[in-house]
C-alpha cells in the first residue's frame, strides 16, 4: 500500500511524457506539411511504410529449418517462401511488421490433412527483399502465389491482420475460390491509415498525393480496393476471428461486415487481443477445419478465455522490433 502512491505517480508522468511527445510529433508535422511537403511526404513513406522488424523464436526459427524454401520475383524484389508437407497448399500470411512463421500452428495440422503448409515474408519483411512497402505491393505477392500457373495449388489461406485484407483484395482481383480465415483483419484499411495519418498531424494534401503516387504504381484504388468494398467478391466461405478487446483493430468493424455477407462466419474471442490470437489453440483448430470442411457451415465452437494484450500500432512511427516468447 505504501508504494502505491509513488507507482501511480510514475504512470502518470509517463503518460504525460508520451501524451507531450505525441502533441509534439504533430505539431512538427503540421508545420512541415505546411512549409515543405515533399519533405513530408518523403517522411510519411519512411514512417508508415517501412515495417519494424521481427525476431523469430527458437521454434519459428526450428521449423523454418525444417521447410522446403522457395522464391518468387514480384516486382523485381526476391520473396521468400517456405513450405512443409504436399498436396494441395495453404498459404500463411502475417501482418504488419510480421513474418509468414508466426502462423507455425498451422503446419503440422494442416501436413496430417495431407495438405502443405505454405509461408511467406511479405516485401520488405523478413528475408525478403525491400526497406518500405505497401497494400497493393503485398496484394500483388498474394496474386502470384495463388496464380494456378505457380504451381503451389493454393486452395486456402490463412491471414493476419494487414495480411488479411491483402487476401480478400487479391482473391477478389484473382476471381479464384479459395478458402479463407482471417484473423483481426483489418477490413477498414482506407478509414484506419487515413485516420493514423491525421493523428499524427499529416495533412490530407500530403497525404493524398502519397497514396496517389502507390496507386500509380501499382494500378490499384485504395477507395475501390478497400477490403469491405472487395468482400461480396469472394467466391468461397470465409471464417473471421476477432478478439472483443482487439486495441489494434476494432471488433466491431468485423461484426457488423459478417452480419452484411453472407459468406463470412464471425468467431468471437475474449482476451487474446490482437497478436495472441494467432497462436491460440482452439482458434487453430477452428480455422482448420474451416480450411478442410467441404461446406462453409458455421462451426459451434466455444473459445477459451486467455490474458489480456496490450495496445500495438497496425503502422507504428519509428522501427519496432517484435520478438515473441
Amino acid at each position: 500500500m505504501a508504494n502505491r502512491p509513488h507507482v501511480a505517480y510514475r504512470h502518470s508522468t509517463n503518460v504525460r511524457s508520451r501524451n507531450g511527445r505525441e502533441l509534439a510529433l504533430r505539431q512538427a508535422f503540421k508545420a512541415l506539411s505546411l512549409c515543405a511537403p515533399r519533405l513530408t511526404g518523403w517522411f510519411v513513406e519512411k514512417l508508415f511504410f517501412t515495417p519494424g522488424s521481427y525476431v523469430p523464436s527458437t521454434e519459428e526459427r526450428r521449423r523454418l529449418e525444417q521447410a522446403e524454401p522457395f522464391q518468387v520475383r514480384v516486382h523485381g524484389r526476391k520473396i521468400c517462401g517456405w513450405r512443409w508437407g504436399a498436396g494441395p497448399g495453404v498459404l500463411l500470411v502475417h501482418g504488419w511488421s510480421g513474418r509468414g512463421i508466426q502462423l507455425h500452428r498451422y503446419i503440422d495440422p494442416l501436413v496430417r490433412a495431407d495438405r502443405a503448409a505454405v509461408a511467406i515474408d511479405g516485401p520488405a519483411h523478413g528475408e525478403s527483399e525491400g526497406r518500405s512497402t505497401s497494400y497493393f505491393e503485398f496484394t500483388d505477392v498474394i496474386r502470384t502465389l495463388i496464380a494456378p500457373d505457380r504451381g503451389l495449388r493454393i486452395q486456402g489461406a490463412v491471414a493476419h491482420s494487414f495480411g488479411a485484407a491483402a487476401v480478400v483484395n487479391a482473391l477478389a482481383h484473382q476471381k479464384v475460390a479459395v478458402k479463407t480465415v482471417l484473423l483481426a483483419p483489418a477490413l477498414q484499411l482506407r478509414k484506419m491509415l487515413f485516420g493514423a495519418l491525421e493523428r499524427h498531424g499529416i495533412s490530407p494534401r500530403v497525404y493524398e498525393a502519397t497514396i496517389a503516387a502507390y496507386e500509380t504504381r501499382f494500378g490499384y484504388s485504395l477507395e475501390r480496393d478497400d477490403p469491405h468494398r472487395r468482400l461480396g467478391d469472394l467466391r468461397s466461405p470465409v471464417l473471421v476471428v476477432h478478439d472483443r478487446d482487439d486495441p489494434v483493430i476494432a471488433h466491431v468493424d468485423s461484426e457488423a461486415l459478417c452480419a452484411r455477407f453472407g459468406q463470412l462466419t464471425l468467431k468471437t474471442t475474449s482476451g487474446l487481443g490482437h497478436r495472441k490470437i494467432m497462436a491460440d489453440p482452439d482458434v487453430v483448430e477452428a480455422g482448420v477445419s474451416h480450411l478442410l470442411q467441404d461446406k462453409g457451415e458455421a462451426h459451434g465452437r466455444t473459445f477459451r478465455q486467455r490474458g489480456t494484450e496490450t495496445s500495438t500500432p497496425l503502422w507504428g512511427i519509428g522501427r519496432q522490433r517484435h520478438v515473441t516468447r
